[in-house]
Formats: structure tokens, sequence, C-alpha cells
């Protein structure tokens, strides 16, 4: 039964789904940078584009009317090295050629870009590069769309100062924030934070899996876009004989706070996995592989998992 239900859901994916080829002229046009979609076996995203001889420090987002895209190459060039914003717009039926984007000084790093699903807002982490002090945490940032482009970056809230957060986060369709990290000069405290979005602010983190109970760190949650989900990476136990050193696994949602036991999708997909991402149509689960490359498959394979009702 579960094995129908996700070639149903694939059936439907493929069937709703208008998919980018590129035209005559080699350039990008459609939804995903032009490329081909996946069924239940993963495959490199945008191999040349954003799957280059750089690798991938933080996966692709969209905004959810696909007409932007961004992501982190994991260049060890010195100007964006785990910290550029790497844009391509959807103009004039043609993706544009990717760069660059900054929203802060040259001083900062920029990386870990995140599309607000209501549209409106890019999220980022940024930190200074070059003070070794308070200033050189990652911070949560956005921007918003304006008629001339961007706004000036704004502090997501101050209640996220006290903690220490690395790598991927991201928001559902009601704001609320999910990041990795631990709170500053606590110990024990690392693993995967929930924050509440609450009348324009946040509310105080709470900690929904621990990296004790893992053993190793979790890391780079995304959560679904209604939030009845959320894949996260694990660091398996280095004296472990596990054939993968990161996993992707997912949990569902019970409560506010609580979630179904975490499971392992590594035999699905086949490969070291870590820094998932959800397509904002909910259709698609990109990951980085254990090459450095952007992976997407579709998120029919998570149906297998899904708690009966």
């Amino acid at each position: 039964m579960r094995k129908e239900l996700i070639y149903f859901h694939l059936l439907i994916f493929s069937a709703m789904s208008l998919f980018a080829q590129k035209s005559g002229d080699g350039k990008m046009n459609g939804t995903y940078l032009g490329q081909k979609a996946p069924g239940l076996t993963p495959e490199i995203f945008a191999p040349g584009i954003v799957s280059t001889e750089n690798r991938v420090y933080a996966n692709i987002t969209f905004n959810p009317g696909f007409t932007e895209a961004c992501w982190t190459p994991n260049t060890a060039d010195t100007n964006i090295y785990h910290g550029g914003i790497i844009i391509s717009k959807f103009e004039n039926g043609i993706w544009t050629r990717p760069e660059e984007i900054r929203f802060l000084s040259k001083e900062y790093s920029h990386r870990s870009p995140f599309y607000g699903l209501d549209g409106g807002r890019l999220y980022f982490q940024a930190n200074l590069r070059k003070n070794h002090d308070w200033d050189q945490k990652e911070k949560f940032y956005f921007v918003e769309k304006n008629p001339q482009g961007w706004s000036d970056p704004v502090l997501v809230d101050t209640v996220f100062n006290k903690y220490a957060p690395h790598w991927q986060f991201s928001l559902d369709k009601d704001k609320n924030l999910y990041f990795g990290g631990d709170l500053r000069g606590k110990e024990n405290s690392g693993g995967i934070y929930f924050s509440k979005y609450d009348h324009g602010k946040y509310k105080e983190p709470v900690l929904i899996f621990s990296n004790n109970k893992y053993e190793e760190a979790v890391f780079g949650p995304a959560i679904s876009p209604g939030g009845e989900y959320i894949l996260f990476a694990r660091i398996h136990p280095r004296s472990s004989e596990y054939p993968r050193m990161f996993s992707i696994y997912i949990s569902f949602r019970k409560s506010e706070n609580e979630w179904t036991a975490p499971k392992d999708l590594g035999e699905v997909l086949n490969m070291d996995a870590n820094q998932p991402r959800i397509s904002p149509d909910n259709k698609y689960i990109f990951f980085v592989g254990n090459d450095g490359m952007s992976y997407w498959v579709s998120a029919a394979i998570i149906e297998q998992w899904r708690p009966e009702d």
C-alpha cells in the first residue's frame, strides 16, 4: 500500500508540474533552472550551474513564484568562501547568469539564503569575518522586496543573539524559524531549535532535537512549507560502523513541540547526505551529497514514513 501511494504521488507531481527545458540557444527557461524532473532516485541538480567544481555549501532555495533562486558555493575564493550568496533570476522567459549578491559590507560573510514563503523576504546568515569576538558569530538577517530591489538588511530578532546558530536554517509558511546550534555558554545545549513567530516577534527557542540523544551533531533543518514534517542532517558517531558519515532524517509533527521518532533516509538516498531543502511547492527534496554536489528527488519518497491517520 505504501509503495502504491508513493507512485501515486509521483504520478500526480509529474502530471501537475511544468518542467523547464533548455532552449535552442542553450539558455535556461521555465521552472527549476531548466532541469528535467527527478523520480524516486536522486539526481544531481543543475550540473555546471549549481553543482560545479566549487561544490555546494548551502543548498539551493527558490522563492514561491519560482522567479529567483539562491545558494552558497563551497569555493575557496576568498570573496565567497562559505560566505557568498549566488542568485539567478527568471527574467524575460529565461534564467539569468548566476552572480553574487551582497546586502552588508564586504567585511561580512553572507551565506545560507532562504526565501520566505510569503514571497517578500530573503533571509540569510552573516558574520564579520575578521572579528574574533561577538560579531563573528552567525546571525539571522532578512531583506524585503521593494520597488528598488531589496531593502537594507534587518536583524531578524535579538532573541537569537544568545544562541550560536550554524549552517542552514528554514522557516515555514507562518514564519516560524528552525535552526541548528547551541545556547552560548551552556553545555549540552546543542541541537535543532524551534522559535515560534508571534505578533511580529520570535519567542524563546525550544530545543526539539538534541545532540545528546543522537550522540553527534544534528543540524541543517528543513521544515516543510506547512510545518507538518522536518528534515535534518546527522553526523554519525565516529566510532560506529555505519557506512555513511552523514544521513538525513525525517520526523513528522505531532503537536507544536512534539515530533515522531526520526527515521533515517540513508538507505533511500543511498549516499552521504546533508543540508536538505524542500521546494516551496513541497514536491521535491534537495540535499548535498558526499561529492559536494546538490541533488534532488521526488518528495514522494517520504510517504513510506508518514504516520497512518
